[in-house]
């Protein structure tokens, strides 16, 4: 093995791994200077120059590389933690309407019911409808208050469950069949045809009820239809266009 002190520069090229047994530090970084020495001298200046030249661009590319590798791969997860996160939204978003569209159904099924509930009340006293504004009535005292208790239960209605029903035209149709029993019974409209006053109204109210059923069912609202008027001069009974099937069966009420 060479000693310390002896010349370096006769290895050539193979003295890296010289220095690798090299027995001391300083024995190793000055056969490593040499090496160098006999490589620049040996290669000449232009070598060297492109030698640098083939590394700088190697680094370079690496690093620009590299760079652009992290750059898309950041681009991408922010890409896809954006897409996750607007697709949650959604879903969440689209979740909530469901819920809420269910719960609104929820309310206005119930609030049908208990409509419903309040027409059938009406509907069994209707007869004594023309008796409501009378002192001394044509049928029963007792008929007769039953009916003005029906006709406000029938208003309160209005008020109160109603409004669980968001349907405009359903909200319109309740109102006006309030309206229609009002007008008959308080205010007197149609008293000189008592018989058809009752079937009108008859009539409207079940029309209401049929579009309260289609809330409950989650079915179309039957085709609009203006209530009737009560005093006019036809004797014709008032029917809507599009009647239920069970409009003219007895076990209906008709």
């Amino acid at each position: 093995m060479t000693s310390e002190g002896e010349p370096l520069a006769c290895m050539g090229p193979r003295l890296p791994l010289f220095v690798r047994l090299t027995a001391t530090k300083g024995a190793r970084f000055r056969a490593l200077l040499a090496w160098l020495s006999w490589l620049l001298d040996d290669m000449g200046v232009a070598g060297w120059s492109d030698l640098v030249s083939q590394a700088v661009s190697a680094l370079v590319g690496t690093l620009v590389g590299g760079a652009i590798t992290v750059l898309v791969a950041r681009w991408q997860t922010e890409r896809t933690i954006t897409a996750q996160t607007d697709l949650a939204l959604a879903q969440e978003a689209a979740t909530s309407r469901l819920a809420r569209s269910e719960r609104e159904r929820e309310r206005a099924t119930v609030a049908a019911i208990q409509l419903l509930e309040r027409l059938a009340t009406l509907y069994a006293w209707l007869p004594s409808l023309p008796d409501v504004s009378e002192e001394i009535p044509r049928l029963s005292v007792h008929a007769r208050e039953e009916c003005r208790a029906a006709l406000q239960a029938l208003r309160r209605g209005m008020m109160t469950d109603l409004f669980a029903i968001s349907d405009t035209e359903v909200r319109s149709r309740y109102r006006a069949l309030v309206k229609l029993v009002y007008d008959a019974g308080w205010r007197g409209k149609g008293r000189e045809h008592p018989e058809r006053l009752v079937t009108d109204v008859r009539g409207y109210l079940r029309f209401v009820q049929s579009s309260l059923e289609a809330v409950i069912d989650g079915a179309p609202l039957p085709s609009h239809v203006d209530p009737p008027v009560l005093e006019r001069p036809e004797a014709d009974l008032w029917i809507p266009p599009q009647a239920p099937e069970y409009w003219g069966d007895p076990a209906g009420g008709s």
